[in-house]
């Protein structure tokens, strides 16, 4: 009898081995899997249809001009104002822009007019430097594309705390260590970014599978999945693959919300500790998981429910000692690097409606305002159709952010928190069930997703 060829044993074996592994891995494999192919290739389109980014801004009120080079991280940044009048822009090619009102042409590199009404001149620098608007922070730019059109903003802030630790006056406290101290180690055997991204593209995977198990214990399998879909589509859900520590915050948030379902405290907590010296909200967590002791109480001994009390306290704990570690000078931070104040959460509200009414606002400011809404409504049908945990974690989560302000947007990042508001993303699960809702939320997110993460490759801050 002839013997198969080594590649369909080894194809068969991988086929045995899928089959074995639990309905919500192989979920979570095939989901996750969909998910970053599609938005690498999307990122390459991107790159191939525009390759240079180009924005005509009003930046604190000075009209510039900003290129940046997605092939070789170049930048660039002008004043747009010549002879008093200010120019808009656009691209001629990777070297060459022209101005709509003399059509001049004018170099990238150089800033000087090389044809047209302004020819010999040059575009004066402007206030704001290259590292303004592109804040690498130090870090070098990534050479492999399929890094490099995501190391954008925060993305740096972690790869230099990993790089470098905190220093106390450049705003590196408001980002909290174990995101960095994980890129840090597996910094070790791969590439900086390549090791952030590695790390929030497991979580992922992580959250993936968590989320499934909690949902299933709630709800059927349809909705379970459609929940999770809704989960990975929504406009800034890219996110959760970027150097980001969304899905890492989400795993620990779920892994202990999960340990508590379990009743496995002693787990909870340590994963609600690593939650909490991941993002500031996850000291939060201890409010849904007291209300869960509390409900566990009945029948438990008083001391084992007094130890377990006890245990909670360490969540809070941690975020104290880091910012005992920062000397205690979050507050600062806020308010000098990040140009943002301490408000309450309807003024924010009213200075973005107010911003949108008075038509400065953009599509991100809108985006940020009626997903805060949606979602202040949607913690409703969350309390009325889920345990009361679900309730507490997502009014907790939601209305965090909203007690900072910053000068330059109100509601910042908004669209980004909501990602952690999963509870949302099961009632939409349910409602999902009615065709017309599942085609609204699916092309709604699809269509959004593809321009917000466009946007983020190309520099523009979407959340």
């Amino acid at each position: 009898m002839k013997s198969h060829p080594s590649w369909r044993i080894q194809m068969s074996n991988l086929f045995d081995n899928w089959k074995r592994l639990s309905p919500e891995w192989r979920f979570a494999l095939t989901a996750f899997l969909v998910a970053r192919v599609a938005l690498s290739l999307w990122s390459l389109v991107v790159y191939s249809v525009f390759p240079v980014s180009l924005q005509n801004y009003d930046f604190f009120g000075e009209p510039i001009l900003t290129v940046f080079n997605l092939k070789t991280s170049e930048r660039y940044v002008y004043s747009r104002q010549v002879d008093g009048k200010t120019l808009t822009f656009r691209m001629i090619d990777q070297d060459h822009v022209f101005d709509d009102q003399t059509g001049s042409i004018w170099s990238i590199d150089s800033g000087k007019a090389l044809q047209g009404e302004h020819v010999g001149r040059f575009l004066k620098p402007s206030s704001q430097t290259s590292e303004d608007i592109f804040p690498y922070l130090g870090m070098p730019p990534e050479r492999n594309v399929l890094l490099s059109l995501w190391q954008r903003f925060d993305a740096n802030w972690y790869l230099k705390i990993a790089a470098r630790g905190y220093e106390g006056s450049d705003g590196s406290t408001v980002y909290f260590p174990v995101y960095p101290i994980l890129i840090g180690i597996l910094s070790f055997v791969f590439p900086p970014m390549f090791a952030a991204m590695l790390i929030s593209n497991l979580s992922l995977i992580g959250v993936l599978v968590l989320m499934y198990r909690l949902i299933s214990g709630l709800a059927d399998e349809s909705t379970t999945r459609r929940a999770l879909v809704y989960f990975l589509i929504f406009p800034t859900s890219f996110f959760l693959t970027a150097a980001y520590t969304e899905s890492l915050f989400l795993l620990f948030a779920l892994g202990s919300l999960y340990a508590a379902s379990c009743r496995h405290w002693a787990w909870a907590v340590m994963w609600g500790t690593f939650a909490a010296l991941t993002r500031l909200q996850g000291v939060l967590l201890v409010i849904p998981l007291a209300y869960m002791l509390w409900r566990e109480s009945r029948g438990v001994p008083l001391k084992k429910m007094m130890m377990r009390a006890l245990l909670l306290t360490c969540i809070p704990a941690g975020t104290l000692a880091f910012l005992a570690f920062a000397n205690l000078s979050l507050i600062n931070t806020y308010r000098e690097t990040l140009h943002a104040k301490f408000v309450l959460p309807w003024d924010n509200i009213r200075a973005a409606t107010s911003l949108l009414m008075r038509g400065g606002g953009g599509i991100v400011d809108a985006l940020n305002l009626i997903v805060t809404l949606g979602l202040l409504a949607m913690t409703y049908f969350v309390w009325r159709k889920l345990p009361l945990e679900y309730a507490l974690f997502s009014l907790l989560m939601l209305v965090a952010p909203m007690f900072r302000m910053t000068t330059t947007q109100p509601l910042v990042s908004m669209s980004r928190y909501a990602l952690a508001v999963f509870p949302v993303f099961i009632v939409l699960g349910m409602w999902g069930g009615k065709r017309w809702v599942n085609r609204v939320v699916v092309y709604t997110s699809l269509l959004l997703q593809l321009y917000l993460s466009a946007q983020f490759i190309l520099w523009g801050w979407v959340a």
